[in-house]
């Protein structure tokens, strides 16, 4: 739901926000706008998460090292074609020099996690060894 919530609000999407969800079927007429107005304060919450995310300086600079380190946009991923498609479907990787570039998924996984968890920045002695192990 982060990612939904992430494109929907970078996008410029104006159409309508709402989950496919329904409250238990247990639920009276109280319970179920209860569940509404849960459901529109997590979409906040999540929306709050996203824009966090967005503006980490950390999560900027690993964007900004895939974006810079993919190079010129060859086969115009960044708006759909057909012929794009094509181009991309028909062309012949290096998959071993693919294979020994690090691209840093698992640390923007991880400062996802943190984001999504609302302890980003929160540093704990376990946090300390681990980065000391690290070095």
């Amino acid at each position: 739901m982060f990612f939904l919530v992430k494109l929907l609000e970078e996008s410029g999407y104006a159409g309508p926000l709402h989950f496919d969800a329904h409250a238990y079927r247990s639920e009276d007429e109280e319970g179920v706008w209860d569940f509404a107005l849960g459901c529109m304060r997590s979409y906040n919450i999540l929306k709050a998460k996203a824009r966090a995310f967005s503006n980490d300086a950390e999560v900027k600079e690993i964007l900004a090292g895939l974006v810079s380190a993919g190079g010129k946009d060859e086969f115009s991923l960044a708006h759909y074609s057909s012929v794009g498609a094509t181009k991309l479907k028909d062309h012949k990787f290096d998959i071993d020099a693919l294979a020994k570039r690090g691209y840093g998924y698992e640390r923007l996984d991880q400062l996802l996690f943190e984001h999504l968890m609302g302890v980003r920045g929160v540093v704990t002695a376990n946090n300390r060894s681990m980065a000391t192990a690290r070095a």
